[in-house]
């Protein structure tokens, strides 16, 4: 069975928000402090609805992905695998789907960005071949090339 992301609807902005909030908090809470309404504020104000899609494999919903087409490349904001699902390579799947994605809107690159702390996500996607392109005290900028 092949991962399907299917887009997420405005009327479930609230189980969103609690998979983002399970997925992030502990990062954001340690680099800047967790605050529901800025990060509420943020979700609504700052992504577009249609970035927004539940990971599903073999009909379960397994996690959320957020990413946003611009220039020659995808920039994935947020991909959140539900802790009950991790470490099946459903992660590398969902990365997989994205390059093809991209290859098929003739994008060339992914990028996204990623908490130094978060030393698993840091060293899942360079296991995928990512590149660190930038870096900051709390964050890596991270880049593929998926096309020539």
């Amino acid at each position: 069975m092949e991962i399907q992301l299917i887009q997420i609807e405005s009327n479930e902005f609230e189980s969103l928000f609690s998979v983002v909030k399970q997925g992030i908090y502990s990062h954001v809470d340690a680099v800047f402090g967790w605050c529901d309404e800025f990060q509420v504020n943020r979700l609504k104000n700052d992504y577009e609805p249609h970035w927004f899609h539940w990971i599903y494999f073999n009909h379960t919903k397994v996690g959320m992905l957020c990413f946003k087409p611009y220039s020659n490349a995808l920039h994935v904001h947020l991909l959140i695998i539900f802790p009950e699902f991790q470490n099946q390579k459903l992660g590398k799947r969902v990365m997989n789907l994205v390059h093809k994605i991209a290859l098929e809107q003739g994008r060339g690159h992914i990028t996204l960005s990623s908490f130094v702390r978060n030393e698993a996500a840091v060293s899942f996607y360079k296991s995928l071949g990512y590149r660190v392109i930038e870096r900051d005290e709390n964050f890596l900028s991270l880049s593929l090339q998926v096309a020539s």
